[in-house]
C-alpha cells in the first residue's frame, strides 16, 4: 500500500532548558570555588598552626621564606580565572577556554595553599 521506502523518526526536541545545563553548571563550580576559598584557607592556617613546625613557627620566627609576589601571582590568576569562568553566557554552551578557566582557577587556589602551608612549615 505504501511504496515509499520507511524512513527513520526525527531526533525529539531537546528540552527547552537543557541548552542552559553546561553554562549553570561551570558558572556553579567556579562559584562555590571562589566562594569556599577563603574558609580552606582559614582551615588551612588553623592546621598548619596545630602542627609543631607551625607553631615554632609563630613563637620563635622560624617561617618559610615564601615571597609575597607570589601569593599576589596566584590571586591573581585565580581572580582572572574566576571571572572568566563566571561569564559564561546563558545562550551558548560553554567553550573549552571556560572549562580550562575552572581548572586554572581550582589550580591556583590550590596552589596558594601550599603556598600558605609551607609558609608555616618553615
Amino acid at each position: 500500500m505504501n511504496d515509499q521506502a520507511p524512513t527513520s523518526a526525527p531526533a525529539p526536541a531537546p528540552a527547552p532548558g537543557s541548552s542552559f545545563v553546561p553554562a549553570r553548571t561551570l558558572r556553579r563550580c567556579a562559584l562555590w570555588a571562589g566562594l569556599l576559598f577563603l574558609p580552606a584557607t582559614l582551615l588551612g592556617v588553623v592546621l598548619a598552626l596545630a602542627s609543631e613546625s607551625g607553631t615554632r613557627c609563630v613563637m620563635r620566627g622560624t617561617c618559610g621564606e615564601v615571597p609575597g609576589w607570589l601569593y599576589a601571582a596566584t590571586l591573581a590568576v585565580a581572580g582572572g580565572a574566576l571571572v572568566r569562568a563566571l561569564t559564561v553566557p546563558d545562550g551558548a554552551p560553554p567553550t573549552r577556554a571556560r572549562w580550562a578557566a575552572l581548572w586554572t582557577l581550582i589550580g591556583a587556589e590550590t596552589l596558594f595553599l601550599g603556598l600558605v602551608m609551607a609558609y608555616f612549615a618553615g
